[in-house]
């Protein structure tokens, strides 16, 4: 997967598409962090979520793993390279972190990105990563049981999925149960939000 010709334009065609919606879901929990002192985010992007966690988590040092270049590029023009943040360009499925040295990790719209088996790999590595009582935030998007919100959110899944297919070589078509890979993991969920007729969500998970 390949965004960096993208990145450019990423954020007017979020806008486009979801108005401010996604932005509602990145920024919702971020204030359980508040006390954080050291947080993980996983695919920040073009740093608006970063750029709102330095605000409400002052004492917060925060690594970011991010395979687009481009983005990160962004993301310290966002920040004002703040020397709080610790970029690191990588693919997050060859990433390893030491165990229990987290009390905050961050994974919105990023998760959707693997197959179910990296996925579970991943939750798997980043729950070690947490400190007992650490918190994860994650927001993503989800296909609701029955009725017209199925029908509405299958047809807006497929279609990111083959648009971002075309822009950037992603192979995923089909979102992992991320509820349930978390919940394997032993993290147990506090609370939870939705819009869009349950489209895209946010949660907050915590390890006991």
């Amino acid at each position: 997967m390949n965004i960096d010709r993208f990145a450019p334009f990423y954020r007017w065609v979020e806008y486009a598409a979801f108005g401010r919606a996604l932005e509602r879901r990145r920024f919702a929990f971020l204030h359980r962090l508040g006390n954080a002192h050291r947080v993980l985010i996983l695919g920040e992007g073009d740093g608006r979520t970063l750029a709102r966690l330095l605000a409400v988590a002052p004492a917060a040092r925060i690594d970011v793993v991010e395979l687009s270049s481009a983005m990160i590029h962004l993301a310290k023009r966002r920040t004002g390279s703040s020397d709080r943040i610790d970029f690191r360009q990588a693919d997050a499925l060859t990433t390893c972190w030491p165990n229990e040295s987290y009390d905050g990790v961050v994974t919105n719209f990023f998760l959707d990105c693997f197959h179910e088996p990296e996925a579970k790999l991943l939750v798997h590595r980043l729950a070690g990563a947490l400190v007992p009582g650490g918190v994860w935030i994650v927001s993503e998007f989800a296909i609701p049981e029955r009725g017209w919100r199925r029908w509405h959110a299958l047809l807006w899944t497929r279609s990111m999925y083959i648009f971002f297919g075309v822009v950037s070589g992603l192979p995923v078509r089909r979102l992992p149960p991320l509820g349930r890979l978390l919940a394997e993991e032993g993290l147990r969920r506090l609370e939870r939000e939705e819009e869009r007729w349950g489209l895209i969500y946010s949660e907050v998970w915590v390890k006991d």
